[in-house]
């Protein structure tokens, strides 16, 4: 009985102490969850806040577009007509909330928050009264992506739309993850960005976002070809890598939203960009390059390109010393590739000049990470490759590596970038195969 009296009052105890907690439990319907979050510099008031929601019961077509208050704000139902914006300024975002909430028929809720963004205004003036609040607000996730657009983040939410599928949510968690089929742009969270301004080891960057307003894109003339040479155009892009901030794409379409680069930053400040093709190398070097297309020149045929397939064949091997009071850094990269087109024709899938194309992808990714780096030290003084976690290894202590202040001695290192590359398959084709004409020529496009 004695045991039976003490099982009963543990079996008594534990109903108390694992039961749920009743004070915050709320029906779903209860509240109304935010997608996304935008800051802009405010007019009134410190910030302008910007918050996409979706609604529970889709409205109809006669309902989408926006409307116009008598105080001339602008509130509405995204073209898709799932969501909804809410904009209004305040002293910080979280009573930013509270005033929206009391606009709202429903409490607005952060915790399936996806996207934080910044407007470059607000990025060039310092974001930390913004991070606060949102790294100490339990409601928030630190796995929602921060993003900096060029002009407005009221005007980018309100075209952030679907116009595939009918779910927003989905739509912006994809639209992140396409940063690994390209490495254009980088999936970046709230945990990292704010572990990267806070840390003495390196530094932070997020994704930079533009708005296309489709005027980038030259029209053909009427019989179909470019009005200027195609040739010499092709050139050029090849040359500058595809130099292009978000928003300057030369494209035609729907969705306006565009994601290309990053922005770097110094402490909580942003400082620069990085283009496509710089992005991608500072994937490679951070070791979350997934896999891109790149394309090259040929140098054995003028205006043709070879298309690759890059990828990490490993995480980078990186290693740093002191050297008379200088440091030294060796950033050792092996990159993998399989052959998507050659446009010329000719023969480098043959192991004799399979060696040549090896050396030519080692020389591009080499130069291009080198430059990077160069200017991420003369340009910036920002190590976001986090190369002082390595080289933190070289003190014994944490105190004395933060005493000899890494991000600012960043500038001076010297850093070695050495690049193996191995093309390993040519796709479904073991050879290109000549093309005839009717005179029976060959023609491979190249000698």
């Amino acid at each position: 009985m004695k045991k039976l009296s003490i099982i009963m009052i543990l079996i008594f105890l534990s109903c108390l102490f694992l039961t749920g907690c009743t004070k915050d439990s709320r029906e779903i319907d209860d509240q109304v969850y935010s997608l996304v979050i935008g800051c802009d510099k405010g007019i009134c008031n410190k910030m302008r806040l910007t918050v996409q929601f979706p609604v529970y019961k889709s409205g109809g077509n006669d309902n989408s577009g926006n409307d116009k208050n008598s105080n001339g704000s602008t509130h509405g139902i995204s073209n898709n007509g799932n969501t909804l914006f809410e904009t209004v300024e305040a002293p910080s975002i979280l009573e930013g909330i509270n005033l929206l909430g009391s606009a709202t028929t429903r409490r607005i809720s952060l915790v399936h928050t996806k996207t934080i963004i910044f407007s470059e205004a607000v990025a060039r003036e310092g974001i930390e009264d913004y991070l606060a609040p949102i790294s100490r607000f339990r409601e928030t996730r630190r796995i929602m992506q921060v993003v900096i657009c060029k002009g407005s983040a009221e005007e980018f939410i309100r075209n952030n739309n679907t116009l595939i599928g009918e779910s927003t949510a989905k739509a912006m968690e994809l639209a992140s993850t396409q940063a690994n089929y390209s490495g254009y742009y980088p999936e970046q969270s709230f945990q990292e960005f704010y572990t990267g301004v806070i840390s003495p080891y390196k530094q932070s960057y997020s994704v930079y976002a533009g708005l296309n307003e489709f005027k980038k894109l030259q029209p053909l003339d009427k019989g179909g070809s470019l009005p200027l040479d195609s040739d010499e155009i092709f050139s050029s892009m090849l040359k500058t890598q595809y130099n292009l901030p978000p928003g300057e794409m030369p494209r035609s379409g729907n969705r306006k939203i565009e994601f290309m680069g990053v922005a770097v930053f110094n402490g909580s400040k942003m400082v620069g960009a990085l283009n496509a093709y710089e992005t991608r190398y500072l994937l490679m070097v951070v070791g979350k390059f997934k896999k891109g297309f790149f394309t090259i020149e040929d140098e054995q045929s003028k205006n043709k390109a070879i298309v690759v397939d890059m990828r990490l064949g490993r995480r980078p091997k990186i290693s740093a010393y002191f050297k008379e009071g200088i440091p030294i850094i060796n950033v050792k990269l092996n990159i993998e590739a399989d052959i998507g087109a050659i446009q010329s024709r000719l023969p480098y899938e043959r192991l004799d000049k399979i060696d040549e194309l090896n050396n030519s992808i080692e020389q591009i990714i080499q130069r291009g990470v080198s430059d990077l780096i160069r200017k991420t030290q003369q340009d910036y003084n920002t190590d976001i490759f986090g190369f002082g976690k390595i080289a933190a290894r070289n003190f014994s202590t944490v105190t004395k590596f933060e005493e000899y202040n890494w991000l600012k001695h960043y500038k001076d290192a010297k850093i070695n970038v050495e690049v193996d590359a191995n093309v390993r398959r040519t796709g479904i084709m073991f050879s290109s195969a000549p093309i005839r004409d009717n005179e029976d020529t060959i023609i491979t496009g190249g000698k």
